[in-house]
């Protein structure tokens, strides 16, 4: 067994350990279904719109006010024998900095909406706290120490849990021979929630490998025209698929919505949780966009296509 497939292992089981069941909250929208004809592609958000999310989004994106918690939580689960914990407000604050420091870096070169690699920001927050004193924290910090203090932290201040219907939906799409993809905002260790409870990569099972577009990756994220651009090239490059015949399924409507319509893809806005149904309607990129389908259950997209 290498080291590497064993702390693949732990960390799964360490995202299932701080994971608990999570109800979604009801947002009383009415659903809007139809039948799509001509679909041949399906595309989800990932957080709030696959699994339900404590924020609605991840963390970067959607911050709460407990992460002083929850950095408490994560340091002294993993570092028990410091002699003094470092202060977790202030680590918090130096956290935010940091995230903000890296974006504005990419902003500099150009880039719209960056996307920071989070295993970095954690060693740029350990530099920094170190310079405040801190100095028992460690100095080089290696990837295996950096990831699971990112799941310590990440999995108690943004929990996330599947939507009840998601691998039924998944599995009845699937049977209808229709292309699934993914699009999100997200960090390494969106891919691993998921596999932690579906019991595989998506890329294993249901999604096509081709059509997984992850924002820490392409260092680029949501609502990015450039970055929702990509999944539009992938449908052609590899398949044919135009974007009038894929269905884009969010729960954010300047995120999700909005780019999807932007490049022609057909849009459904996933209403069926409160905590991470977006409107915006007071932005004016959405203001005259409406979704093809609204959409309660995710199970509901089965009677609309295929």
């Amino acid at each position: 067994m290498t080291t590497a497939f064993t702390l693949r292992q732990k960390l799964l089981r360490r995202i299932l350990e701080l994971s608990k069941p999570m109800e979604p909250e009801p947002t009383y929208t009415p659903p809007v279904l139809q039948k799509m004809k001509g679909i041949k592609a399906v595309a989800f958000d990932f957080y709030g719109t696959m699994f339900m999310s404590g924020t609605g989004d991840t963390i970067i994106d959607d911050p709460k006010n407990e992460e002083s918690v929850a950095f408490k939580a994560a340091f002294e689960t993993l570092l028990p024998s410091l002699s003094i914990q470092p202060d977790a407000v202030e680590g918090v604050q130096i956290y935010k900095r940091v995230i903000n420091d890296h974006k504005q870096a990419m902003k500099d070169e150009g880039v719209d909406y960056p996307e920071v690699e989070i295993t970095e920001v954690w060693k740029d927050v350990l530099g920094r706290l170190r310079a405040c004193g801190n100095e028992e924290l460690p100095a080089d910090p290696g990837q295996e120490f950096l990831e699971k203090l990112t799941i310590e932290f990440e999995m108690r201040n943004n929990p996330t849990w599947p939507m009840a219907d998601l691998e039924s939906t998944l599995q009845a799409l699937a049977a209808k021979s229709l292309k699934l993809g993914i699009l999100s905002n997200s960090q390494f260790y969106t891919p691993m929630i998921y596999e932690a409870h579906i019991e595989t990569e998506p890329d294993q099972a249901y999604f096509d490998i081709n059509l997984c577009i992850w924002s820490y990756e392409e260092r680029l994220c949501k609502p990015s025209l450039d970055f929702h651009k990509r999944l539009k090239t992938a449908f052609e490059a590899h398949y044919g698929i135009k974007p009038e015949e894929v269905l884009f399924v969010g729960n954010d409507m300047l995120k999700d919505i909005y780019p999807a319509h932007h490049f022609g893809f057909k849009t459904a806005l996933f209403a069926g949780d409160q905590r991470s149904l977006k409107w915006r309607k007071d932005d004016p990129r959405v203001s005259d966009i409406s979704p093809d389908l609204v959409i309660t259950r995710l199970y509901q997209l089965v009677q609309c296509v295929g």
